[in-house]
């Protein structure tokens, strides 16, 4: 049941890690008319447009996580176990359902079972090594 439990608390760490990197800034900053909303430019646009919010920043502690959970995928993963890991949990960024096993399943070339059980076998992996 430990093992279980944290195994899980891996799992949210590489979830919460890939909506992080999704918050941070981008790497190629607009200049201009950068602090201002989009807004549609008519005079019988006031408020009723299809505009969606966009995501908040990152916190400090958010970070720190990132980073802790960039750090185990990098010292003590293998490459194919990082790349299963990182594609899991960005396809499941800000998602309620969890991840897209069948999108992933098509980009490895196999079943959506067989990517879950390499998922969680990547998991175990790295929980012994740690």
């Amino acid at each position: 049941m430990e093992v279980q439990r944290k195994i899980d608390h891996l799992n949210d760490l590489f979830f919460e890690a890939a909506e992080t990197e999704r918050k941070l800034p981008a790497a190629i900053k607009r200049q201009k008319m950068a602090s201002w909303p989009e807004y549609v430019r008519t005079w019988d646009s006031y408020g009723w447009n299809d505009a969606e919010p966009s995501i908040g920043k990152a916190s400090a502690k958010q970070v720190s996580n990132f980073e802790y959970a960039l750090d185990l995928a990098i010292n003590k993963c293998n490459s194919e176990d990082r790349k299963i890991i990182w594609a899991v949990a960005h396809s499941a960024a800000f998602r309620y359902r969890g991840p897209t096993w069948v999108k992933l399943s098509k980009l490895y070339h196999c079943d959506r079972r067989t990517i879950k059980q390499r998922y969680m076998d990547a998991l175990v992996r790295l929980y012994y090594r740690l």
